[in-house]
């Protein structure tokens, strides 16, 4: 699934690049150490409605996999591989998915 894909089935749901590692994310936490990119835009605090998610991606956790795509296309790859794997949609499944990548680069 394509950054692009991911965002027209998931409407409510956003990658984004963060600093630091945040543990437990809330949305002042993330906004703090979020990282501009062109195609993961943080969304406004207007923007937000009970079904948004907000999923950081830490630089530090994952450097290899996010100096070579941006967040919301590591995202999607991460979906991508727990739909493949019939796993929940959650942020410790991706953090999972991404680390194993992290390993292979």
């Amino acid at each position: 699934m394509t950054a692009q894909e991911f965002k027209k089935n998931f409407p409510d749901a956003f990658f984004v690049k963060t600093k630091k590692f945040i543990d437990k994310p809330s949305y002042q936490l993330i906004k703090e150490s979020y990282i501009p990119e062109d195609d993961s835009p943080f969304p406004a605090r207007e923007q937000l409605s009970e079904k948004t998610r907000l999923y950081p991606l830490s630089i530090t956790a994952y450097p290899n996999v996010l100096r070579r795509m941006s967040a919301m296309e590591a995202g999607a790859w991460a979906v991508t591989k727990c739909i493949q794997q019939k796993w929940e949609l959650t942020l410790d499944n991706f953090q999972c998915c991404l680390a194993n990548l992290e390993m292979d680069f």
